[in-house]
C-alpha cells in the first residue's frame, strides 16, 4: 500500500539509485547548449553491453545497478536494474527496473521507471510528442499526468542518469537539462522538473579495483562523476536530503547469478 508518507522516504532513495538530481536555488548559465545526445559506438554492443555497478554509502555497501543496452540502426534500448539490498530507513529490500529508449539521432524518446517493494509498487512512464514530453504516473490511488513543452533550448537529456552515456566530451564543454523532482510529481508540491546546468571541469586519473583510468570529470548541482573516453560512468557522487553522499562505482565483472536473483526477486505485497 502506498500512502503520501511513505512516498517521502521511498522517493529519496529511488531518486539515489538512479542519480536523479534535485536541484535548489540554481541559478544556470543559459548560454549553455543543451545536453549532448546519446552516441552509441562499437563499445557498447562489446564490452559495455553489460555492466555492472555497486551503491554505497557512509555505512558501506547497499545495493547494485546492472545495466545492458541493445542497440539499433533505428533506435537503442538501454535496460537499468537497480536492487537496494540495504537501507538505514527500513526500506530494503526494493527494487527499481528502467527502461530507457533513445531514437537514431540520440535523443531520449521513451522510459519506463518501475518500483516494486513490499506492499509498494509504482510506476512512472515518459514518451516524447512533436512538442512536449508526456508522463504518467501510477502509485497507489494517485495516478496523475502531466507534461514539459519541448522546445530547441529546453529538452529531455539522459533524466535518469544525467551523466552517462555522452561521448566525446572534452574540459569546458557545458549543457543544460531538465531533471524530473519525483516527490513533486506525487505529492503535487514544488517544481516538477528542476533546469540545470552540468560541466566537464577537468581531466584525472581514476583508481578502481580493475586498475587505473583516464577520465573527464562531469559535475552538477549535488552530482560529480568520472566518465571515461567510451563514454561509461565509472564512478558516480551523489548528495542528497536524509541520504547524505551515495557513490556509485562500476565493477570489472557482470554478476549473472546475482542480477537473475534480484530480476526475479518475489515481494510479498502483504506486508
Amino acid at each position: 500500500m502506498f500512502t503520501r508518507t511513505t512516498g517521502y522516504f521511498i522517493i529519496p532513495v529511488w531518486m539515489a539509485a538512479m542519480s536523479w538530481v534535485v536541484a535548489r536555488d540554481v541559478l544556470p548559465a543559459w548560454t549553455a547548449p543543451p545536453s549532448p545526445p546519446f552516441q552509441p559506438s562499437a563499445w557498447h554492443k562489446g564490452d559495455g553491453a553489460r555492466s555492472q555497478y555497486s551503491i554505497h554509502d557512509e555505512f558501506g555497501e547497499m545495493g547494485t545497478v546492472w545495466s545492458e543496452y541493445l542497440i539499433g540502426s533505428d533506435a537503442s534500448r538501454r535496460d537499468d536494474l537497480v536492487w537496494i539490498a540495504r537501507s538505514s530507513m527500513g526500506l530494503a529490500p526494493m527494487r527499481i527496473l528502467v527502461t530507457s529508449v533513445y531514437t537514431a539521432q540520440g535523443d531520449l524518446d521513451e522510459f519506463t521507471v518501475t518500483l516494486h517493494k513490499h506492499g509498494t509498487t509504482m510506476k512512472l512512464h515518459g514518451e516524447r510528442f512533436h512538442s512536449a514530453f508526456s508522463f504518467t504516473l501510477e502509485a497507489g490511488t494517485m495516478n496523475p499526468t502531466f507534461k514539459i513543452p519541448l522546445t530547441d533550448g529546453d529538452v529531455m537529456g539522459a533524466a535518469f542518469n544525467p551523466v552517462a552515456d555522452f561521448t566525446n566530451l572534452h574540459v569546458g564543454q557545458r549543457w543544460r537539462m531538465q531533471v524530473v523532482n519525483p516527490i513533486a510529481c506525487i505529492t503535487g508540491m514544488g517544481k516538477r522538473f528542476t533546469p540545470v546546468v552540468v560541466e566537464v571541469t577537468e581531466e584525472t586519473v581514476l583508481e578502481l579495483e580493475d586498475g587505473l583510468h583516464n577520465c573527464l570529470v562531469v559535475e552538477s548541482p549535488n552530482v560529480k562523476a568520472w566518465v571515461d573516453a567510451n563514454g561509461a560512468t565509472l564512478k558516480q557522487e551523489i548528495s542528497l536530503p536524509l541520504l547524505g553522499k551515495t557513490q556509485i562505482v562500476r565493477e570489472p565483472t557482470f554478476d549473472e547469478k546475482r542480477w537473475s536473483v534480484a530480476r526475479t526477486f518475489v515481494f510479498d505485497e502483504k506486508r
